[in-house]
């Protein structure tokens, strides 16, 4: 879809079939009354580029994005986005237009001269009013992942400013000229001792919350959990069994259903996650070697 044509993006705004997602400044919109389903609407009146955002089009309908405060009709209501379980189109278009919204707003000055920004390519990008830079959304990748020991338990761990019985899978942000493997192994050592010995990719996923990208792994690690810096209240190793029991008692909270810490949890307790063996090497901080097509 191409954007940088103003009188294209206008005619998309007029489109009968467009829709118009609206955010609220603590993260939420207005749900259909069954939660499957996103309640929006048609845009209306004259479009401002600034605030009305083109994220996209979905099977040919164009879709804009907008802060405001959502207000709840007829069969609607508000949900918080981070514990919405949308089908994964619409979780698509969420995420894409909270993505949006929250880099537009940290990003009023132009990194190059300070001059101030305008949105520009419909909601693409920004460009600079006084040096004509573009400027594009940043996003910050962080790993995530399934840690499991030689008995096939899973590695759960609660924040410090979580409520008791809230845990998820280890996560942690890549850091620069880091590879992500790399920073799955630190991450898991520095937060929990454990010595990650085997990793396997799975599946990303946009985390606007506000600009991650998680990169999601099955991992295999061995020792014992010592928890060695202040990011961890405690971590565990858990059976399926403990999982299932102390979630059904309610004294275990796991991550909200749209997100991929869940995702990697429920795929575990089904017994769907692929073994986490690879032949990446992880011991070396320039990252697997990558075979040459070449040679046989």
């Amino acid at each position: 879809m191409d954007r940088d044509d103003p009188s294209a993006n206008a005619a998309r705004w007029t489109d009968p079939g467009a829709r118009l997602l609206r955010i609220g400044r603590h993260g939420e919109a207005a749900l259909a009354g069954d939660l499957s389903r996103l309640a929006t609407e048609s845009p209306a009146g004259r479009r401002d580029p600034q605030r009305q955002l083109l994220i996209g089009e979905v099977a040919g309908r164009p879709w804009f994005v907008t802060r405001a405060d959502p207000v709840p009709g007829p069969g609607r209501r508000v949900a918080p986005l981070r514990q919405s379980d949308l089908p994964p189109a619409e979780r698509e278009i969420v995420w894409a237009g909270l993505a949006a919204l929250n880099w537009h707003e940290s990003a009023p000055l132009c990194p190059r001269c300070h001059g101030v920004t305008e949105a520009s390519q419909g909601g693409l990008s920004r460009i600079c009013t006084a040096c004509a830079a573009v400027v594009f959304p940043r996003t910050d990748p962080a790993v995530i992942s399934a840690v499991l020991d030689d008995r096939d338990r899973i590695v759960l761990a609660r924040q410090p400013s979580w409520e008791p019985g809230r845990v998820s899978v280890l996560a942690g942000f890549v850091e620069a000229g880091e590879a992500a493997e790399h920073a799955l192994v630190r991450e898991v050592g520095e937060e929990t001792s454990l010595r990650v010995t085997a990793a396997r990719y799975i599946s990303s996923q946009p985390w606007p919350f506000p600009r991650s990208l998680m990169l999601g792994y099955v991992a295999r690690a061995e020792g014992d959990i010592a928890l060695s810096d202040h990011e961890l209240a405690e971590a565990a190793h858990y059976s399926r069994d403990q999982v299932r029991d102390l979630t059904t008692a309610g004294t275990l909270i796991l991550p909200a259903p749209m997100s991929i810490a869940r995702s990697l949890v429920d795929g575990w307790l089904a017994d769907r996650l692929p073994a986490p063996e690879s032949g990446a090497d992880l011991s070396t901080p320039l990252g697997p070697e990558i075979p040459d097509p070449s040679q046989p």
